[in-house]
C-alpha cells in the first residue's frame, strides 16, 4: 500500500516537472529587478527574434564568480556558473522516475549519500563518488529537496581547464523568497566547491 502511495506521489512530481509548455514571464519583471538589486546584480529582458517570447536574464556576482539565472516563456528556470577547474570531476543529479528505478534494479548500483529522502528522490552519478558525498552536505541536500531542484550537473573540460555547474529548477520562477533561497543555495555550493578545491 505504501509503495502504491509512493508511486502516485512520484507520478504527481513527474507531471509537475519542467516542461516545454508556455508561461508568461512578464508579471515577474518587478520581482527580478528587486532580486537583482538585493544582490547587487543585473537584470536584463531579452526577446526571441520574432519578439513573441520574453527571456529574463539575471547576473549575481558572488566573490570572484557569477551566478547566471535565466528563465523564459518556454523554458524552465536555470542557474549556471562557470569556473576555472582544478581537477577532473563530473557529477549529475536528476529526479528518479519510475523507469529509472527499474533500470537501477538491473544495472550498476548508484551512488547514495545515506539520506533516505535524498537518495529516493535523486539518481546520482559522479566520476568521483567520495568527493561528491563531501560536496553534498546535509544543508545542501535539504535545500535541494526544499526547492525541488529537478537536476544539477557539474562538467569539467580538462583541456580548457574550465568547468560548468548547471541547475534546472522548474517552469515558473516562484516568489521572491523562493528565488532568494535558490541564490543562497548556489552561493553555498560555490563555497563548498572552493573549500574542496574543486574550483580555483
Amino acid at each position: 500500500m505504501k509503495e502504491e502511495k509512493d508511486e502516485k506521489s512520484l507520478l504527481q512530481e513527474i507531471l509537475q516537472s519542467p516542461s516545454y509548455g508556455y508561461t508568461d514571464n512578464f508579471p515577474k519583471r518587478d520581482m527580478w529587478k528587486e532580486v537583482a538589486k538585493l544582490y547587487n546584480g543585473e537584470f536584463k529582458i531579452k526577446f526571441n527574434s520574432g519578439c513573441e517570447l520574453e527571456i529574463h536574464q539575471i547576473r549575481i556576482p558572488y566573490k570572484k564568480w557569477t551566478i547566471h539565472i535565466s528563465v523564459s516563456d518556454t523554458r524552465p528556470m536555470k542557474f549556471q556558473m562557470d569556473f576555472r577547474s582544478r581537477l577532473d570531476f563530473d557529477m549529475l543529479l536528476s529526479w528518479e522516475d519510475f523507469i529509472e528505478r527499474i533500470f537501477k534494479k538491473f544495472g550498476e548500483p548508484e551512488i547514495e549519500v545515506d539520506s533516505y529522502a535524498f537518495d529516493k528522490r535523486y539518481l546520482i552519478k559522479s566520476s568521483q563518488p567520495d568527493l561528491l558525498k563531501r560536496l553534498l552536505t546535509k544543508e545542501i541536500q535539504e535545500a535541494f529537496l526544499e526547492y525541488n531542484i529537478y537536476s544539477a550537473a557539474y562538467k569539467t573540460d580538462l583541456e580548457l581547464q574550465k568547468a560548468e555547474w548547471l541547475s534546472v529548477i522548474q517552469r515558473k520562477a516562484g516568489c521572491k523568497n523562493f528565488v532568494c533561497g535558490l541564490i543562497d543555495l548556489h552561493m553555498l555550493i560555490i563555497d563548498r566547491l572552493a573549500d574542496l578545491k574543486i574550483i580555483g
